[in-house]
């Protein structure tokens, strides 16, 4: 039909592509024997957004004239569907160069952003936003950038973003998407500044700053994540570049560069800035001081390891305080330079065999940390035998004129007396040859030949970066954490095989919320030699950002082993059972135990507290939160942190009426939605997780993200495990027509039997818009949750044909991401198509192994629907209690007590149930007892006292 409507006009040739918009064809124009583009709309696009409007918005995009905007040519419909025609560039797409090059010189990246941003200033100045900026968009020939797809993005406005995003049509592409469109909220010029950073981003670090395993998490992303540091990857990319890009990226509208003329021209000031900082001579020389002081310190470690001393009872010989070193004030260096040799000697003893650094620091008083000259030696030794130390160091630094000297003092401490003394010194031009040369100095005389050179992991260390490193310590051990990930980050810089400072950077990167610059540097740790505990933690902490729960739990448990006093491995422990899932057991209480740990180790950090906090106030325990709650908040973390834990704390304290949740909501909706999932998990405090959601379902404000549908996911699901069916379909219902609100219909329809009425209605119409072999669904998820609609009904040809169709898909390329997410969901229907055939061995099998499987943390854990693996947890825990293993039915079924997917609410209350029989049959009738009281508790009904058994320890 085409061919022939155009026939008089063009000449069409051939297929160029196809997007999830249009259907490009090359075309020769016959009056001028030039080659043009010919983009026809999608069919199915048509009824929405109908044929008349886009024609005119078209003839509107054609009078928009500029050299980077690719100019309409003609346009009009064929047979109703609308087309338009536009020059054919010979080059090649931003998308295409970046696949080859993967990222761009920063020259070429910033003349094509440049010239991006001028033609959106055209644009935006004739009132267009072309909220489609990505990487395909954008065309280059012969050094010049040309943008495209203004017709049809334009078209696209707030009247029918809902009923796109209904149909499987994406509203501009979500890796490139700002928060207020993926929101379907208003949008204007800045929406396609955020845009154009993202492709910036991409550019200079070879992927967008925020991907996922699905559109809907990638959006949840751009929601609620931070850029990703993009030093990390690009360090030649200056301070202020990266600045100026963060800027653009930024949540809030408002916090972004008003206009494209304004982004242009900070992206142009921030090329004219050197990104490389030149440092002084003297700040070299005092760098260089501190370095070499730090390694002369390092033979006490040496010493500490050979002395052979008696073994005693109440002191354990391998444990050694090493408190801050007196520096005099001619010392050369910052007023931590003390402390900083102390941590060089921690660091290397951490290393050397079973001897173990117990800092000094985190026990003195203020009084002494500022000076510790006023540390006495009688405190000290006291401090270290509270320790269980057998040894203790102190010692000076004194700087003469053009010369460094350092004295170290090994203390034993039950015979109150010094059983060694180190001294080095040298000229302070020749600073890191001298520390070496100390080192050597002592050594020969102190350990056998072949003992270990405990120098070889800081010989060939620059000095910058280890100077960076102490820097990280001493600001990674106060709390701040923003500026220990600049130290961490330039340590790493300076000497990309730093793993230690890697390990450290990750952590302070985690705890800043950058998870894609915690994993790059997670990945430069994972190559180095370090001491046991720290690699176990590193590959335990890998693990957890790829999301293999499990894996993570057994490299955590060994550095551990390692080191049972490691407060971060314990609090990283705590991290897995509450933002994963690992195969079995009760993650609220697993989590609870590694937290309390942590902080035990480690009490003056604040860091690890949030859970803590939040586990507390889940089980009621509101005297016990709030000493926890009042060191959290003084430490003045995130905004939405803080509020979260307020409301917590208000509802928990006052019951609901204590919180004004719609100006809470109307306010920030995040808090208040984070703050009713916490309190929703395990159906512990419905009472407060009831009105967080309606506040948020009902808030008053276009900023709003994804939080309203999360909101009613969670809120119908309390509403139908309450058995409050009506209440439930009423609010889905209450959604406009054809809302995504409806496949909720599905995913109740295989626990609660009363919507699958609703939920037949839903699969009639989504199996007839995917056409035969659902082939044109939009979505892996569409074809999934109809997949599994049919093996649950019983129709086990169909569902077999939506699990060749997720196989086909994930065979047939995409990202990573995307074919791991279709073949996941392809098992998932295959593993219920065999137990809609009785075919148990097979069906279990497969649940085993996909409850087995990573799971992507972040957006993925908690907010898809699919990720979390809940209907093929609760079908295996219903099959293996089935089968005679009550006990495996306990463990995976107890997961669902988790605070991390918010899908979970769904299935609590017929985990409850199976979780109920299995107690049973064990013969655990205290353990059953608790069960039924919480199913009845979630119904509003009575409970029961049942007597104490001996297996109510298992809890």
């Amino acid at each position: 039909m085409l061919v022939t409507t155009l026939q008089d006009r063009y000449s069409i040739e051939r297929e160029l592509g196809s997007g999830g918009m249009a259907t490009v064809y090359l075309a020769r124009d016959l009056r001028h024997g030039s080659l043009v583009a010919v983009k026809v709309l999608r069919p199915d696009l048509v009824p929405v957004l109908g044929a008349a409007r886009f024609a005119r918005e078209i003839r509107i995009t054609s009078c928009l004239r500029h050299p980077n905007i690719l100019p309409v040519l003609d346009s009009g419909e064929a047979d109703g569907i609308p087309f338009y025609v536009t020059p054919y560039i010979e080059g090649e797409s931003l998308a295409q160069r970046l696949r080859r090059e993967r990222q761009l010189p920063i020259d070429d990246a910033l003349d094509i952003a440049c010239q991006v941003a001028d033609a959106l200033a055209a644009a935006h100045a004739e009132g267009f936003v072309h909220r489609d900026i990505k990487p395909s968009n954008v065309l280059l020939q012969d050094g010049v950038a040309i943008l495209t797809d203004f017709g049809i993005a334009r078209t696209v406005d707030v009247a029918t973003a809902e009923q796109l995003t209904e149909s499987g049509i994406a509203l501009g592409t979500p890796a490139y998407m700002s928060p207020e469109q993926s929101a379907c909220g208003s949008v204007d010029g800045r929406s396609d500044i955020y845009s154009l950073a993202c492709v910036v981003f991409e550019m200079l670090a070879g992927t967008p700053p925020f991907t996922g395993a699905s559109s809907q998490s990638v959006r949840a992303r751009h929601a609620l994540d931070p850029p990703p540091c993009l030093r990390t990857v690009r360090n030649t990319v200056s301070p202020s570049l990266e600045r100026t890009i963060d800027k653009a990226l930024c949540k809030a509208p408002a916090d972004r560069y008003a206009t494209a003329p304004q982004f242009r021209a900070a992206l142009r000031a921030s090329d004219s800035l050197e990104p490389v900082t030149i440092e002084s001579t003297a700040l070299r020389r005092r760098r260089g001081v501190r370095s070499a002081l730090a390694l002369t310190a390092l033979a006490m470690a040496a010493l500490t390891w050979w002395l052979t001393l008696p073994k005693l009872a109440d002191l354990d010989r391998n444990r050694i305080m090493v408190y801050p070193l007196v520096a005099s004030a001619a010392s050369l260096g910052p007023g931590t330079i003390g402390e900083d040799m102390a941590s060089m000697i921690g660091n290397s003893l951490d290393g050397t065999g079973p001897l173990r650094w117990i800092d000094g620091w985190p026990i003195l008083d203020p009084r002494q940390r500022d000076d510790i000259r006023t540390l006495s030696k009688a405190t000290a030794r006291s401090l270290a035998r509270v320790q269980r130390c057998a040894y203790y160091v102190m010692g000076r630094l004194v700087a003469q004129g053009d010369s460094v000297q350092v004295f170290l003092e090994l203390n034993d401490v039950q015979g109150d007396s010094i059983v060694a003394r180190g001294r080095a010194g040298g000229p302070t031009d020749l600073a890191w040859a001298v520390g070496l040369h100390a080192v050597n100095d002592i050594l020969p005389t102190l350990i056998p030949t072949d003992a270990p050179d405990v120098t070889a992991e800081w010989r060939d260390r620059d000095p910058a970066a280890i100077a960076s490193f102490l820097l990280g310590e001493a600001a990674f051990r106060r709390l701040h954490l923003t500026e220990a990930l600049v130290h961490y980050r330039d340590a790493v810089k300076a000497d990309s095989l730093f793993g230690l400072a890697a390990v450290r950077g990750a952590q302070a990167a985690s705890w800043n919320h950058r998870v894609s610059e915690a994993a790059s540097l997670i990945g430069v740790a994972i190559r180095q030699n370090m001491p046991p505990q720290y690699t176990h933690f590193a590959r335990g902490y890998q693990a957890y950002l790829e999301g293999r729960a499990d894996s993570a739990v057994t490299e955590l448990h060994r550095a551990i082993a390692a080191d049972p006093e490691m407060a971060v491995a314990w609090m990283q422990l705590g991290e897995v059972y509450t933002h994963l899932l690992p195969a079995a057991g009760d993650p609220t209480s697993l989590a609870e135990a590694a937290f309390e740990e942590a902080h035990r180790l480690d009490s003056n950090a604040t860091n690890l507290l949030f859970h803590l906090i939040e586990i507390r106030l889940r089980k009621g325990e509101v005297a016990r939160a709030r000493p926890i709650i009042r060191q959290f908040l003084a430490s003045d973390p995130e905004a939405r942190l803080a509020q979260q834990v307020e409301i917590m704390e208000a509802c928990v304290n006052g019951g609901p009426a204590a919180v004004d949740w719609a100006a809470r909501a109307n306010r920030n909706t995040l808090p208040v939605l984070a703050a009713g999932k916490m309190l929703a998990a395990g159906g512990a405090r419905l009472d407060c997780a009831v009105p967080a959601f309606s506040a948020v379902i009902n808030a008053d404000t276009t900023d709003i993200g994804n939080s309203r549908w999360y909101a009613l996911l969670e809120l119908q699901a309390v509403l139908l495990a309450q058995g409050q069916t009506g209440a439930a379909m009423a609010r889905v219902d209450s959604r406009p027509p054809r809302d995504a609100a409806a496949v909720m219909y599905l995913l109740d329809a295989p626990v609660f039997p009363e919507v699958r009425g609703r939920a037949r209605d839903v699969a009639q119409r989504y199996t007839t818009e995917c056409g035969a072999g659902y082939s044109s669904c939009p979505s892996h998820y569409r074809v999934w949750q109809l997949g599994l609609w049919h093996a649950e009904s019983g129709y086990a040809a169909e569902a077999e044909a939506a699990a060749r169709e997720l196989r086909s898909r994930a065979q047939r390329g995409g990202s990573p991401e995307e074919a791991q997410l279709a073949g996941m969901l392809g098992r998932s229907v295959a593993a219920h198509t065999a137990l809609s055939r009785s075919d148990t061995s097979t069906a279990l099998a497969l649940l085993e192994a996909l409850v087995r499987e990573g799971v992507p943390g972040g957006q993925s854990i908690e907010w898809d629907v699919a990720q979390p693996r809940g209907l093929e947890r609760l079908r295996l825990a219903q099959l293996l209690l089935a089968r005679g293993q009550p006990e495996r039915a306990l463990g995976v079924a107890d997961m669902f007590d988790s605070a991390g997917p918010a899908v979970y609410l769904l299935y609590l209350a017929e985990s409850l149930r199976v979780r109920a029989e299995a107690a049973t049959t064990l013969g655990d009738v205290g353990r059953a007892t608790r069960y039924r009281n919480r199913l009845a508790a979630l119904r509003g009904g009575p409970v029961v006292t049942a007597p104490a058994t001996a297996k109510e320890d298992v809890i």
